[in-house]
């Protein structure tokens, strides 16, 4: 009994430490006075897609209504293999609004079939300075572009890791979710900010051509179905000598809204693709930050399990709850705060209660079970 009690002490006190590295990190993280000077980078935004024709107008529309320069800027759409009218709307909204600089491609069977492929052709066909990738199911302020390009031109980062925050109009599991969300995204940007990255998402990343270049590209990983963004990022820590190379821009003007889940099922599948590929990562303190998350959300109700032999068993797992409870808040709150979503923070409590059992079910189910993801099914 004393030894599980002291193995939950240390877990309980790694756990504590990690999650206040992130906080450090995200208040260390002060917004930066960019000029305001008309831009000179040249930028190319890559958007793969594949059937998403219930998103493209809103894409293609905010896309279009950017408030930088349009001889600076250039859109590159790369259809995977998809199913739907999503080319054709593309191409229909791209004609009739007479956008010069928007172009549409379309991966062939040699291309290959994936996320990666997509993103891989757009970037080949492109030729901008800066690449700036997205999701086809996102949409941006107009001054998304103006704000990530300002940025880059002032602190020359060369890769930059943005703000994401997911849709939550739909109810009770689209706020949870949101939040849930929000949390991986404010952890993500404390590690950054505190020179310590382990986390980003291709809906908001930007990076210099040549550091793609350098890294040889999504190569080394191709064979994952995602992680084209953290993979990347990897490559990027352990290719780039200064660690002020790699930055999190904290700017309500850089956020990007992307739909959640639509239900649970979509939900757990999108969940498992993400820890699917956590056997693949390399970088020491990537997975050090897995472990230790599973590990303390693992603790609690397994305490609880052993808790009907020894009441001390209960004990323990009301102080790594505990723990837990006031830990996370300070960069939760200000998170929820940040991004304009401070009605979320009354989602703080349930997703407390839910999230041990739902981190160690979705870490378990990655190794056994397959995800559906864009109609294709999936072992990693």
């Amino acid at each position: 009994m004393t030894a599980i009690l002291i193995i939950s002490s240390i877990i309980g006190a790694c756990y504590a430490g990690l999650i206040s590295l992130f906080t450090y990190g995200w208040f260390k993280n002060k917004p930066v006075a960019c000029s305001s000077k008309t831009p000179n980078t040249k930028v190319s935004v890559i958007v793969p897609f594949r059937n998403e024709k219930e998103n493209m107008l809103a894409l293609l529309q905010s896309l279009s209504e950017q408030n930088f320069p349009s001889d600076l800027l250039e859109v590159l759409l790369v259809d995977d293999h998809s199913g739907d009218d999503s080319s054709e709307i593309s191409k229909a909204f791209i004609c009739k609004n007479e956008i010069k600089n928007f172009k549409l491609l379309s991966l062939s069977d040699a291309d290959g079939f994936s996320k990666k492929a997509a993103l891989k052709k757009g970037i080949e066909h492109s030729c901008g300075t800066l690449i700036i990738t997205t999701d086809a199911d996102c949409i941006f302020k107009k001054n998304w572009i103006l704000t990530i390009v300002n940025y880059y031109e002032h602190k020359k980062c060369r890769l930059i890791s943005a703000p994401v925050v997911s849709d939550s109009n739909k109810g009770f599991f689209s706020k949870l979710q949101a939040f849930e969300f929000l949390s991986l995204v404010a952890s993500g940007a404390g590690a950054m900010s505190a020179g310590k990255p382990i986390m980003v998402n291709g809906a908001n990343l930007c990076f210099e051509r040549t550091l793609y270049n350098e890294l040889n590209g999504y190569n080394t990983h191709e064979s994952y179905a995602s992680g084209d963004d953290v993979f990347f990022l990897f490559e990027a820590k352990s290719h780039g000598k200064d660690k002020n190379g790699l930055c999190f821009l904290k700017d309500p003007e850089s956020i990007v809204i992307t739909k959640g889940p639509r239900d649970l099922k979509e939900f757990i599948h999108q969940r498992i693709r993400w820890a699917s590929k956590s056997t693949a990562y390399k970088d020491t303190l990537a997975v050090s930050t897995a472990l230790i998350i599973f590990l303390f959300n693992l603790s609690i109700p397994v305490l609880l399990l052993c808790s009907i032999f020894n009441c001390w068993f209960t004990v323990m797992a009301a102080i790594l709850f505990a723990v837990k409870l006031i830990i996370d808040f300070p960069l939760l709150f200000s998170a929820a705060r940040f991004v304009g979503r401070p009605e979320l923070i009354w989602y703080y409590f349930p997703m407390q209660l839910i999230y041990p059992i739902y981190v160690t079910t979705t870490a378990v189910l990655s190794f056994f079970m397959k995800f559906e993801w864009k109609g294709r099914k999936l072992r990693k």
